[in-house]
């Protein structure tokens, strides 16, 4: 049987991945993966890393959280060979949509024994993203979360300045053009999901998928706190259009112009703003799944298993 050979990249400024590097080389390597460590410092790094490098290797092991697949994502596009998520960020809502073990001996055992799968990319003006893009009420928290927080609160340094953002962040007025219509929305926050979780847990719509060819709009109304609150379990679940105060839309792309240029939030990093662009990209990325998210979400046209000898031309 031909060895598997990986590119392993960890970004060692992620939550866990600093602790974490060692310990993923000896359990790559105890299940008989040939591991070869990238180097990067700064984000253009890694970038250079995978577009010099990857395509020597079956598959490319990436450690760290939803930024860092956020920032590998448009050179995984280029080199199209398969991407193993080692989750080791804060949130990891990637991981956590996909169903890849947040154990770090699980994840790497699906490095090996995970299914090849086609899953869709999003593109906010020259910005990709896996998750979800928003705008307002995410971007004041996204500004409010300190690197402290992130580190020593995990998933709840997200909900650690909800309040403060809440009270800071001013309604907007924003036109969203679609499929031939435009609507005219007053909000606090909109979120394009391409992914189904953001924000440590939070789901963007309740039938959002990865791999549907769509991207998912909400737009929260203006509300009280008290009613935010209340409003939290549909959040978790994902909203539908049962839920007051959230309009729901679905398509391919979206260009949306807000009253005054606001920044973008795409996957926890603040890159763009409005004016913009959406686009979703189908099946623009190749992610090694757990069988049991097949079993349980897979479409089987989309699926192709791959064994340790199989090579990405």
């Amino acid at each position: 049987m031909t060895t598997l050979r990986a590119l392993l990249l960890v970004n060692q400024h992620s939550r866990q991945g600093e602790a974490n590097a060692d310990s993923a080389v000896a359990h790559l390597e105890a299940l008989g993966v040939e591991v070869t460590r990238g180097d990067f410092d700064e984000p253009d790094g890694l970038v250079t890393e995978i577009r010099r490098r990857a395509r020597g290797f079956d598959v490319v092991v990436l450690g760290g959280g939803d930024g860092t697949l956020n920032l590998a994502a448009g050179a995984m596009r280029e080199v199209d060979v398969p991407m193993a998520v080692l989750p080791l960020g804060t949130a990891n809502d990637f991981a956590r949509t996909l169903m890849i073990p947040q154990d770090l001996a699980t994840a790497c055992r699906n490095v090996v024994q995970g299914v090849n799968y086609g899953v869709d990319l999003g593109q906010c003006n020259d910005i990709h993203f896996v998750n979800v893009a928003s705008i307002g009420l995410a971007v004041r928290a996204c500004e409010y979360r300190s690197s402290a927080a992130k580190r020593w609160l995990g998933s709840l340094g997200y909900a650690a300045n909800v309040y403060s953002a809440f009270r800071d962040t001013k309604p907007f007025g924003a036109q969203v053009h679609f499929d031939g219509q435009t609507h005219r929305l007053h909000s606090i926050q909109i979120a394009i999901g391409n992914g189904r979780y953001f924000g440590g847990g939070l789901a963007v719509a309740s039938d959002a998928a990865l791999d549907d060819g769509t991207l998912d709009l909400y737009s929260l109304k203006p509300q009280r706190a008290g009613s935010l609150i209340r409003m939290m379990p549909a959040f978790i679940r994902g909203p539908d259009k049962s839920v007051q105060g959230v309009q729901l839309f679905e398509g391919q792309a979206f260009d949306i112009e807000t009253d005054r240029p606001m920044a973008i939030n795409t996957d926890g990093e603040i890159l763009t703003e409005t004016p913009a662009s959406f686009r979703v990209l189908p099946r623009a990325l190749t992610v090694k799944v757990p069988q049991s998210y097949v079993d349980t979400y897979g479409r089987s046209e989309r699926i192709r298993p791959m064994s340790v000898g199989d090579r990405v031309e």
